[in-house]
This record gives C-alpha cells, sequence and structure tokens, in this order.
C-alpha cells in the first residue's frame, strides 16, 4: 500500500485546535495544515480536518517540533480526528523520525485508528487513544492506557 487516503483534502485552516474543546494554552505554532501547541515537558500536534498529509506538511511540523525541543525528545500527543489520508513518502518520514520519546495518537474512531496504526512501526514508541487526558498521562509516562 503506497498511501492511505480515505477522503480529498479539505481547504486549510488556521488552526486546527481551535475548534478543540481539549483546555490547553493558545498555539503559538500554526500552518495551515497543522498547529503545535508547546506544553510542559510535552507537545501537542493537531492536523488540519480534512488534511491528507503530504511530505511536506510533515516536514513542516518535524522542523517546528525540532526547533521548539532544543534538541530533547519530548514526547508527543497527535490529535488525528477528522484527518483524512496519509501519502507514502510522508508516513515513512514519521516512521524513520526520532524526534519523540513516545507518541500518543489521539482519535474518535475506526478511521482515526487506522491511520494511527499504519504510523505504528517507527522509532518511537506509540499508543492509540480515544481520550486526550490519558493520551497525555501515557505519553508522559504515566499510566499504561
Amino acid at each position: 500500500m503506497s498511501q492511505i487516503v480515505l477522503g480529498s483534502p479539505a481547504p486549510l485552516r488556521s488552526c486546527p485546535a481551535a475548534s478543540t474543546i481539549f483546555p490547553a494554552p493558545p498555539c503559538r505554532f500554526c500552518s495551515g495544515s497543522f498547529c503545535l501547541r508547546v506544553e510542559p515537558r510535552l507537545l501537542s500536534l493537531w492536523w488540519a480536518p480534512g488534511a491528507v498529509l503530504g511530505l511536506t506538511d510533515v516536514a513542516g511540523a518535524a522542523e517546528v517540533i525540532r526547533d521548539v525541543s532544543d534538541g530533547y525528545r519530548l514526547p508527543l500527543v497527535v490529535h488525528l480526528q477528522g484527518m483524512v489520508g496519509i501519502a507514502a513518502a510522508a508516513r515513512t518520514l514519521i516512521l524513520e523520525s526520532s524526534l519523540s520519546s513516545r507518541i500518543a495518537y489521539v482519535g474518535t474512531g475506526p478511521v482515526d485508528q487506522v491511520i494511527a496504526a499504519f504510523l505504528d512501526q517507527g522509532l518511537s514508541e506509540t499508543r492509540y487513544f480515544e481520550c486526550p487526558r490519558a493520551a497525555q498521562e501515557w505519553a508522559l509516562g504515566g499510566r499504561d492506557g
């Protein structure tokens, strides 16, 4: 399988995290396809709803993660809700990256779970959650899912 695409791309939005109900400080790093929030000892990444991730999207997010983590491998919570696909080159970059110590994928159902499973053979330990708070706890080394 060279890529997984479950729908068509949606228009780019200014801050994918803006519509979330999970309370947190405002995002500092937003592009049209992703938003990265820096939290104490943790990074949270939202992909834009309707996004079909390409190599440019993932490389841009990786560059921001590298810049804000200042050489540390911080845990990462990735919100997949509403994402519809990922190109093979983007998947390869994610799987070969070692920017994070643990990656907790947060989704809302079977489509998100399939996308998380598609990304589950990388260098970082990963797990899928439907609860953002549980994902954060696990990513920080707390309870085991």
